[in-house]
């Protein structure tokens, strides 16, 4: 079966500009190779595409389907903000080429499925959570002209002018049995960038990073996180060899260098993590990576920092969120001392090269002018690398979102039409979506720009 994967742009006025291959959609074109089916990607995220408009990307696509000519379009959409872009290019598909079957899958559509089948008449089929052994499924139905989608874990569709959504309860227990990525797809020159600015101490060649994922999910609930809809509640690694042999593909075949572990919780289980440093260190490998998602301050000391540096890690990212303990810990249930994150934080200063950067949220239903304060200071406290501050987003699923809704804290927004995403996610750092019980949106943006100015400044 002749299958083209697409991975929409991402907005322009999108704040993250970071690029990275597509893994979630190489992983389902890995599983779909292996039985044997066509599979061609067209990543509209990909540097050279920078500089299109809406009709450019809107051409490239329909170009790319009449030159393929699929019997399946699937779409995915890493993140939320990603959802009118692909709403967008599957409605001038299905225009141009309604008899092909449109499926889309990620974190966005496993929340949404039944809105979006409701209301958006281009999209077909969804796929909910991890969905390697469901869309193969899919497919292998398709070529067999069978419909009994009922039976498929994970799964959404409309049969009868009726929607059905087949919750995700199958998450694969063997993960070293997952194919590497479908690396023969894509071309990793067409991903360099000017990496010049980059934190190189090693002063080897970066032109971009390569995305591995050495384990699925996270088994913690914080309250403002929805991955669990989608990776399932079960932290699943694959073996040390089995990164390590995925590393050295890549390492070899493309005289590759530069990684980012892109897990969810990296450093859960000590020798998870130690045991993949090890064997880097026992094949020479000579790279460097960092962790973009950040690392989970309680399962960090000095023998897994030490193990992490001396395989290469460059670059960490530690997820503080709140300087509360309040918030950080009645909270958001983080279980995370203050005298901890200081512990912490002096250890990474002992390795001369490892940049460090402090993820922080504002904005919880419980925040006071205190623990914005107290937040204010551990970030003046620190004196990290780099500090990223984020205002929270409730996601649907999150028990925040939940709250939110319940006491009636969120701010301009209309739930009908969350499915929408709209500009939502695109200016983060300017927007604010919940108002506190004891705060207006005054106070927080007073305290936003407070935020900002002694980042800025520390960042000079």
């Amino acid at each position: 079966m002749k299958i083209l994967l697409v991975n929409p742009p991402s907005p322009k006025n999108y704040y993250n500009k970071e690029v990275y291959l597509p893994s979630a959609l190489l992983y389902i074109a890995s599983a779909l190779q292996k039985t044997g089916e066509e599979v061609k990607l067209l990543d509209l995220k990909c540097p050279k595409y920078d500089n299109n408009t809406q009709d450019m990307y809107n051409g490239i696509l329909t170009e790319a389907i009449s030159a393929f000519r699929p019997e399946l379009i699937g779409f995915g959409c890493l993140f939320s903000g990603n959802f009118p872009e692909l709403l967008k290019l599957s409605t001038v598909s299905k225009k141009k080429y309604p008899e092909i079957p449109i499926i889309i899958g990620g974190i966005h559509p496993t929340i949404y499925a039944a809105e979006i089948l409701k209301n958006c008449s281009s999209i077909d089929y969804i796929v909910l959570g991890e969905g390697e052994e469901s869309v193969s499924q899919f497919v292998d139905m398709v070529k067999h002209n069978s419909d009994y989608f009922e039976n498929i874990d994970g799964f959404a569709f409309r049969k009868n002018k009726n929607i059905f959504i087949n919750p995700k309860t199958n998450f694969i227990a063997d993960v070293d049995s997952i194919s590497f990525p479908a690396y023969n797809l894509v071309n990793l020159k067409e991903y360099y960038v000017d990496t010049s600015n980059w934190h190189n101490p090693k002063k080897l060649p970066i032109n971009t990073s390569v995305p591995i994922i050495s384990s699925r999910s996270c088994p913690n609930r914080c309250r403002f996180c929805s991955m669990f809809l989608t990776m399932g509640p079960k932290w699943r690694p694959r073996t040390p060899e089995n990164v390590a042999d995925e590393i050295e593909f890549v390492y070899n075949t493309y005289n590759h260098k530069h990684f980012s572990f892109m897990d969810d919780n990296l450093t859960l289980r000590k020798d998870h993590v130690i045991g993949i440093c090890n064997q880097i260190i026992q094949r020479n490998l000579n790279i460097q990576f960092e962790t973009p998602n950040g690392l989970s301050i309680n399962t960090l000391d000095e023998e897994v920092l030490d193990a992490l540096v001396a395989a290469g890690m460059v670059r960490t990212g530690l997820a503080i969120e709140s300087g509360s303990d309040f918030v950080r810990n009645t909270v958001m249930k983080k279980n995370l001392s203050g005298k901890k994150i200081y512990e912490v934080v002096n250890l990474t200063k002992k390795y001369n090269d490892l940049f460090v950067t402090a993820f922080f949220i504002m904005g919880l239903p419980e925040e006071t002018k205190e623990t914005l304060t107290d937040t204010y200071n551990m970030i003046k406290d620190i004196a990290v690398d780099k500090v990223i501050l984020m205002n929270i987003v409730p996601f649907p699923g999150t028990e925040v979102f939940i709250q939110a809704v319940k006491d009636n804290l969120l701010v301009d927004c209309d739930i009908s039409k969350l499915y929408l995403a709209g500009d939502r996610y695109f200016t983060n750092y300017q927007k604010f979506f919940i108002k506190p019980y004891k705060l207006n949106l005054a106070d927080l943006q007073e305290f936003r720009i407070k935020y900002d100015t002694l980042i800025a400044e520390q960042k000079n």
